[in-house]
């Protein structure tokens, strides 16, 4: 089961905001934030408040967003975490800029918005997305009801949750089926 999310904060104590431009002055930031990571319990959600966060362009966010991504989903297998963001500013253009980033590097995370969520990246493709609208709206599902409301496939639905879970955009917990076997429910990360 999922635990409840955790902030990583991207400032430092004296700091009210924080600008994500460069590599070098955000590597060290990177560092702390795969470790925080490393450290967290099997099921965490963390995410990054960007009212933190003003100015960004593609190296601060290659540092800070992609590659803590990278590392969770090399690690998905023994590491049960997960990264969302909240709270994008219009002001400081941050969906458009990581939206490059991400496409550039082939990552997709979830944003959340005040009632609803957004994919920035296109590491998810359409089929995928039509899922990801499926489960986000439900908030938990399993393989044989998306295939049933979806008129599709058993077997396609079920590779496609597992590229969404591997993908960090959704997690999923196995429950053993009375009839005996066992089935992944998908949730929705918030």
């Amino acid at each position: 089961m999922v635990d409840a999310m955790r902030l990583i904060s991207l400032l430092t104590q004296e700091d009210n905001f924080i600008d994500l431009v460069g590599r070098r002055p955000t590597v060290p930031l990177k560092e702390k934030i795969i470790e925080l990571m490393k450290e967290a319990p099997q099921g965490t959600i963390f995410y990054y408040d960007l009212n933190e966060v003003r100015e960004v362009n593609g190296s601060g966010i290659h540092e800070v967003i992609i590659k803590p991504l990278e590392w969770l989903y090399e690690n998905f297998k023994s590491h049960e975490k997960f990264l969302i963001l909240k709270n994008l500013s219009v002001e400081y253009d941050h969906l458009y800029n990581i939206q490059i980033t991400c496409n550039k590097e082939k990552v997709s995370i979830i944003a959340q918005n005040e009632e609803s969520y957004e994919v920035i990246g296109n590491k998810a493709g359409e089929a995928l997305l039509e899922l990801l609208d499926f489960i986000y709206l439900h908030k938990q599902v399993s393989a044989s009801d998306l295939a049933k409301n979806l008129n599709k496939k058993h077997t396609l639905i079920s590779t496609h949750l597992t590229k969404l879970y591997e993908y960090r955009l959704i997690s999923r917990q196995e429950e053993q089926l009375q009839e005996g076997g066992r089935q992944y429910i998908y949730n929705s990360l918030f």
